[in-house]
């Protein structure tokens, strides 16, 4: 073992790093969140699909199939978890949340792509969760990372129905030809799907732009009301 090694282990016994989602317990091993927490993730990661009665990651039902993601955004802890990557997007975090996620990528890509944030919140946080999250699973892909989108709103859609979500996207994202023909299989990452309008709209202008196949993958999805 390097002397960096052993250094690092020492530091991680004097000085345990916080739980990054209570910030009071010490974490676990390489695993950022403590015993306690971990149990409640691990729960919400089996929470059940109320129509098929799989977890997110396994759910079968119809209108889920276009969408890999590994919780339900109905619960209280994928929001938190969504609010970490959003507002304080620490190296550790978005490592933990892509292992997970990367996991469930199984198929043939080119690249891997991202949905861009708006140009206002990029300023005002300084960063893109959606990039930051996306390059971090292009490397346990290994594969590259392009940007093919541009965002040119900056309409929040946050408190927006269903039906202005899908007005919203009108002219809001664009694409980057050149990038996409040369990728013509993408993985396309967003941190949350609540209606798909925005995946979808994505996902269509890719395959305008020359890509031939396009796969998405989020974090958390909201859980539908009607049956499959």
């Amino acid at each position: 073992m390097s002397y960096k090694a052993k250094w690092y282990r020492i530091r991680r016994v004097l000085f345990p790093r916080p739980c990054m989602l209570c910030r009071q317990g010490a974490c676990i091993h390489s695993i950022p969140v403590c015993k306690d927490c971990v149990e409640d993730l691990r729960a919400a990661l089996k929470e059940p699909c109320r129509f098929c009665g799989l977890p997110a990651a396994e759910c079968i039902c119809s209108h889920n199939k276009d969408v890999r993601f590994l919780l339900w955004y109905d619960l209280p802890l994928a929001r938190k978890l969504i609010g970490m990557l959003k507002y304080d997007a620490k190296r550790e975090r978005v490592e933990f949340l892509a292992d997970r996620l990367a996991a469930l990528c199984n198929g043939r890509y080119d690249g891997v792509t991202y949905i861009p944030r708006r140009p206002k919140e990029k300023r005002l946080y300084g960063y893109d969760h959606a990039y930051l999250l996306a390059e971090a699973i292009a490397k346990r892909l290994d594969l590259p990372l392009i940007t093919t989108l541009e965002c040119h709103s900056h309409l929040e859609q946050k408190f927006l129905s269903a039906s202005q979500r899908e007005k919203s996207m009108r002219g809001r994202y664009h694409a980057i030809p050149q990038a996409v023909e040369a990728y013509p299989r993408l993985l396309l990452i967003d941190d949350v799907c609540t209606t798909g309008a925005t995946l979808r709209a994505c996902s269509a202008i890719l395959r305008e732009a020359g890509a031939k196949a396009v796969s998405a993958a989020v974090l958390a999805k909201v859980q539908t009301n009607y049956k499959p």
